[in-house]
Order: structure tokens, then C-alpha cells, then sequence
């Protein structure tokens, strides 16, 4: 009867690990999506995290970066970078632009209420979106087209399996 009631008791341990992990997996957890209606790029981004869209500005054919941050369910622009003062101008906020030794920046962004970015994929447009934990080169996944940015939250499992 011993081996009976241990074997019981592993049947009920093997029950509850798999319902833990199904319970972990099934547990939303805050991502960023990118999406063309089609094709989709995805990853982890939390409350706070930053994420920087950087891409080449078409009219000074100088590279550009967008930084943002998480603020619960928006993406919030805290300030632009770019090594030519004119593509910083090109913004016409009213903050001073100052210089570093990594380019020009914006000293802080017009306060946002953006829930979502639309972003215009162009050829020559070097467009990408990167995080700490992960990077989506836009054209390659894309193509020339229109895409949204926008936080969401999914459960775990799929993040996990669908994150680039």
C-alpha cells in the first residue's frame, strides 16, 4: 500500500506543477507590438523600459533617434538625437537642442499622450526599434508599408515563443 500512496502522490505533484507552469505561462505580461495587419514583431517591454525607434530622416540623410519610454499603456518620447542640429530643428519644439558628444539632442519632448506610433516603412529609411532585451529591423520584417507600434499585453507563453 506504501508504493500505492507515493505513487498517488506524485500523480498530485506532476498535477500541480502543470498547473502552475500552464498558470505562469497564460499570465499576461507586458509586451510592445509592431504590426502590419500581416506580419507582426514583438517583444517584452515593461512599465518604465525604454525603447528607441532610429531611422534615417529622408530630407538631411542623417540617421535619427527616437527614444521613448513605457507609461503604462503608452509610449512616451522623452527626447531625439541626431548628429545634424537641422534634423532636431526639424521637430520646431520649443526646448533648447544642446550638443554632446554623441550628436545633437532635444533636452525633452513636448509632453505625449501617444497610445500608438504609425510608422511608414521606406527603402532607404534604415528603420528599426530596439529594447535592451531585443531589436526589429523594420524593412527586413516588414517591407515598404505602414506599421503601428503599440503596448499591449500577452500571456507569457506567447511571448516567449513569438519574441524577435
Amino acid at each position: 500500500m506504501h508504493g500505492r500512496a507515493s505513487h498517488r502522490g506524485l500523480i498530485a505533484l506532476l498535477g500541480a506543477l502543470t498547473l502552475a507552469t500552464g498558470v505562469a505561462l497564460a499570465t499576461p505580461v507586458p509586451v510592445l507590438t509592431a504590426t502590419n495587419g500581416t506580419a507582426e514583431c514583438m517583444g517584452p517591454l515593461d512599465d518604465g523600459e525604454a525603447m528607441r525607434y532610429s531611422y534615417r530622416q529622408s530630407i538631411y540623410d542623417v540617421p535619427v533617434w527616437e527614444e521613448f519610454k513605457r507609461d503604462g499603456d503608452r509610449i512616451e518620447l522623452l527626447r531625439v538625437r541626431s548628429q545634424d542640429i537641422r534634423s532636431i530643428e526639424y521637430f520646431r519644439w520649443d526646448d533648447p537642442i544642446v550638443q554632446g558628444p554623441d550628436g545633437w539632442w532635444t533636452s525633452a519632448a513636448p509632453p505625449s499622450d501617444a497610445s500608438e506610433l504609425v510608422i511608414r516603412i521606406a527603402p532607404l529609411g534604415q528603420q528599426r526599434i530596439t529594447t535592451a532585451r531585443w531589436s526589429c529591423d523594420m524593412l527586413a520584417r516588414f517591407g515598404e508599408t505602414v506599421v503601428t507600434v503599440r503596448t499591449d499585453r500577452r500571456p507569457l507563453g506567447l511571448t516567449l515563443l513569438a519574441a524577435r
